[in-house]
């Protein structure tokens, strides 16, 4: 990896101490990632490719090994894969009873297979054995450490579990969370009533194709915020598709009448939240969610002879480093512009945000090397009058309950 200075233009970022960092070669990093290594602590990073590592896209696997070499020997990062034969087999380090049979069988379809997977993966590699999960597209700016970890572990803290806010982009309510970055610590109690709900949605289903209809989803209803995004064709379909989270909200709502396990109280004074939309998805916002735009800032020469477009891409990478806690390439599943996520899948931009000789590599440099020297701030739980308490269980519909 080439070595830069901090930019000048840099006054909200600081170089991270080598003695910090795994600055160990690349090979040596994947040939890690590959092999089968114990669990010994709750300080974990859960990820998941299907196929795994060795038929990742570059720009994950770019991702996957900086985060190695950002956390540190503290962390240990693990890729998990649904290939039998892997160190890194999910019944490696979780047993068939987590799943539901379509997963166990081998036969989910639908055009989301992989992603709803993934889904099925995190929460019981969370409830198991703690730490953090990380969608493979997340390019990690903040230690986990301030991020989350330290926040969950402190003397006395009441907390159990981190996750990111982002209200308005799946549910309109205060509170909604993503699912493709959060912490626990092992046994919580969220994480495994959250899984078993979501869970009970694919019995007897191999894929997620009308999951809004089912009565365990309408006790929260739909993902009505896609509707804001010029999706009001593709909110039932996109519900489908995130009901994970939709899921998420429906436990934080959960009043379970058998055990009387609180959801909203759990949530108010035992997760830790950060908001998640301008510390998540910075890049796209500032680029009017043009994936092709952050193509060609990262993809800027640091040699290029036109010095507005150097200064364009300079102020648009240190933006990021110095604003967000980290960079979410995701996909556009609804249509629309294509996002960057679907660019980094096409031969000709695969290295689009870390090709030599760019400011896609200086950036990828940064998240490594740089952190902001701003600090994490907790987002303060609001009060949830308007929206009712869900009486039932996490397998069971309300509707149902009061039959």
């Amino acid at each position: 990896m080439t070595k830069f200075e901090l930019p000048k233009s840099a006054s909200g970022l600081r170089v991270v101490p080598d003695t910090q960092l795994d600055l160990r070669p690349e090979t040596e990093i994947i040939d890690e990632l590959r092999s089968f290594r114990p669990v010994t602590s709750e300080k974990n990073v859960w990820a998941f490719w299907d196929k795994g590592i060795d038929y990742m896209y570059p720009s994950y696997k770019c991702t996957v090994v900086n985060w190695v070499r950002k956390l540190g020997k503290s962390w240990t990062v693990r890729l998990v894969d649904l290939v039998e034969d892997s160190p890194n087999y999910i019944y490696n380090y979780v047993s068939k009873d987590w799943f539901p049979e379509c997963f166990v069988n081998r036969t989910m379809d639908g055009r989301h297979a992989a992603q709803h997977a993934a889904d099925l993966v995190r929460l019981p590699l969370l409830f198991e054995h703690g730490g953090v999960w990380m969608d493979v597209g997340n390019m990690l700016h903040t230690h986990l450490d301030p991020l989350f970890w330290d926040h969950l572990t402190a003397p006395n803290t009441p907390y159990e579990m981190a996750v990111w806010i982002i209200t308005g982009q799946i549910r309109k309510q205060w509170g909604s969370f993503g699912n493709y970055m959060l912490a626990a610590r092992k046994g919580c109690e969220f994480i495994k009533n959250w899984h078993d709900g979501y869970k009970e949605l694919w019995k007897g289903r191999t894929n997620a194709d009308g999951f809004h209809k089912i009565s365990l989803m309408q006790d929260i209803g739909l993902a009505e915020g896609m509707a804001d995004w010029n999706f009001e064709d593709k909110v039932k379909e996109m519900s489908d598709y995130v009901a994970q989270m939709l899921i998420g909200d429906r436990t934080r709502n959960l009043l379970d009448i058998n055990s009387g396990w609180n959801g909203r109280e759990f949530y108010k004074t035992k997760v830790f939240m950060v908001e998640g939309i301008l510390n998540g998805v910075l890049g796209a916002i500032k680029t009017d969610y043009d994936g092709a735009k952050q193509v060609e800032l990262f993809t800027t020469r640091l040699d290029d002879p036109d010095e507005v477009k150097r200064q364009a891409a300079e102020a648009f990478i240190i933006e990021m480093l110095e604003k967000s806690h980290m960079y979410k390439v995701y996909h556009n599943s609804a249509g629309g512009l294509p996002a960057l996520g679907d660019l980094v899948k096409k031969k000709e931009f695969m290295d689009a945000d870390h090709r030599p000789g760019t400011f896609g590599e200086m950036y990828r440099y940064g998240t490594v090397h740089w952190e902001p020297t701003r600090g994490v701030e907790r987002l303060v739980p609001q009060v949830d009058d308007e929206e009712k308490l869900i009486l039932a269980t996490p397998t069971t519909p309300a509707l149902q309950e009061q039959k």
